[in-house]
């Protein structure tokens, strides 16, 4: 059984007030991107990885990698995150198997790439680790003139789930989702919120394992700030090691 991990970095650091790439933000002295990496090789069940660069960011992300004393195939993505992963998927080579991951999520624990490895050894096609919803949830219609938003529905919670990366599938299944829809992948406003929605509407089962709140998705300052609390609480541990 192989492995491959394509890893999206290409997003820009924007909401993050970051002049460059998101990936190369430093978090415990050290790029998001290393992290992500370094936590993919520590978890034992990656073979090689591949990630996706701002266009004129790959010598950066090269040079990154090496001076953490990791190897990671270093490929220029897309104007979306659908179409970064695209490009990732078509660099990716031959495996059995492929996680997609995000850069941003630099604290993701080992463990927790092991289960969706797991789960994918045990038959399910498409795992995604995912973490119960604590807040009541509400969907709404369209804005007021004066601002306001009415409520449409209370949602429950219960049956609800935030969904993290790495999201795992079989190599053949994720590669038919992303050639189906790939006249989506060129406009956010189109493109798929995340790849187990491609394998969904292609009309494969899709399955959640357990996540993890040291997972967060690294946007905003204060997630930045959060993360930094969280490596440096750990800092006399594994740091790929450590779940929540």
């Amino acid at each position: 059984m192989s492995v491959v991990a394509v890893i999206a970095g290409a997003g820009s650091g924007t909401r993050l007030g970051s002049q460059g790439p998101k990936a190369l933000v430093q978090l415990a002295g050290e790029p998001l991107l290393v992290h992500a990496v370094r936590s993919m090789f520590a978890s034992g069940v990656v073979d090689r990885c591949v990630v996706t660069a701002p266009e004129d960011h790959l010598v950066q992300f090269e040079a990154a990698l090496a001076a953490a004393g990791l190897h990671a195939t270093v490929v220029a993505g897309g104007h979306t995150r659908q179409a970064s992963v695209a490009a990732g998927l078509a660099a990716a080579g031959s495996a059995d198997y492929v996680l997609i991951h995000d850069a941003a999520r630099a604290l993701t624990p080992v463990s927790q790439i092991q289960r969706v490895v797991q789960a994918l050894e045990a038959g399910h096609p498409a795992v995604v680790p995912a973490l119960a919803v604590v807040d009541t949830i509400k969907s709404v219609g369209h804005t007021n003139p004066d601002g306001t938003e009415p409520i449409d529905q209370t949602l429950d919670r219960n049956r609800l789930r935030a969904m993290q990366t790495p999201q795992g599938f079989a190599l053949d299944i994720i590669v038919a989702a992303h050639a189906q829809f790939a006249t989506t992948s060129d406009d956010e406003s189109t493109s798929a919120p995340d790849d187990a929605a491609l394998v969904e509407s292609s009309g494969h089962p899709v399955v959640l394992v357990r996540g993890s709140e040291r997972a967060l998705k690294i946007t905003r300052p204060l997630d930045l700030r959060i993360a930094e609390l969280l490596a440096t609480d750990s800092a006399d541990m594994p740091r790929a090691e450590v779940e929540s």
